[in-house]
C-alpha cells in the first residue's frame, strides 16, 4: 500500500537551513521528514535506506562531492525525486544539476513561501523550476546533438 503522505529527507549542510526547512514542513499536513543529513555520503546513506518520495537536496552538498551525486542517489533510490536547495547558485551550476535528474529548484530565500507547494508538485510529478529557467532548460535541449540528422 503507497502511502498518501510524502515523506522527506532534508539533505543541507547548513543547520539554520535544515532547522527552517524542518520547522516549515512539519506545518504541513500529508508531508513528513523522515530522515536528515549534512554531507553528501550521509544523503546517500539515507536516501538508500529511508527511501523518501522527496529529497531536499543543498546544490553545495551534490557540488561538494568528486562524483555526481544525483546520479548516485537515484541509483540508491530510483523513485526518489529531488529539489535542489539554492542560494543564489549560478544558472550553469543550476542547469547542471537538473540533467543530472533533479526534478526542480528553489531558492533558499524563497523557502517560506514556496517549500512545501514545491514538495507538492513535485511529488505529483511535476517539475518545479522558475520560469526564467525553463526558456534556459529549452535551449538546453534545443542544443543537444542527439536529434541532429534523424527523421520521423
Amino acid at each position: 500500500m503507497i502511502s498518501s503522505q510524502i515523506t522527506v529527507v532534508i539533505a543541507e549542510h547548513q543547520v539554520a537551513d535544515r532547522a527552517a526547512c524542518l520547522r516549515l514542513l512539519e506545518a504541513e499536513s500529508g508531508i513528513r521528514v523522515v530522515g536528515e543529513a549534512k554531507s553528501g555520503l550521509e544523503a546517500i546513506t539515507s536516501t538508500g535506506r529511508l527511501r523518501p518520495r522527496i529529497l531536499l537536496l543543498d546544490l553545495a552538498l551534490a557540488r561538494a562531492q568528486r562524483m555526481p551525486l544525483i546520479p548516485a542517489l537515484r541509483q540508491k533510490s530510483p523513485q526518489t525525486k529531488v529539489i535542489l536547495l539554492t542560494d543564489g547558485a549560478s544558472e550553469a551550476r543550476t542547469l547542471e544539476a537538473l540533467s543530472h535528474g533533479a526534478r526542480g529548484y528553489l531558492d533558499k530565500a524563497l523557502l517560506t513561501t514556496f517549500l512545501a507547494r514545491a514538495v507538492r508538485v513535485v511529488d505529483a510529478g511535476e517539475a518545479w523550476v522558475p520560469r526564467k529557467m525553463v526558456a534556459k532548460i529549452m535551449d538546453r535541449l534545443a542544443g543537444l546533438t542527439i536529434w541532429a540528422g534523424k527523421t520521423a
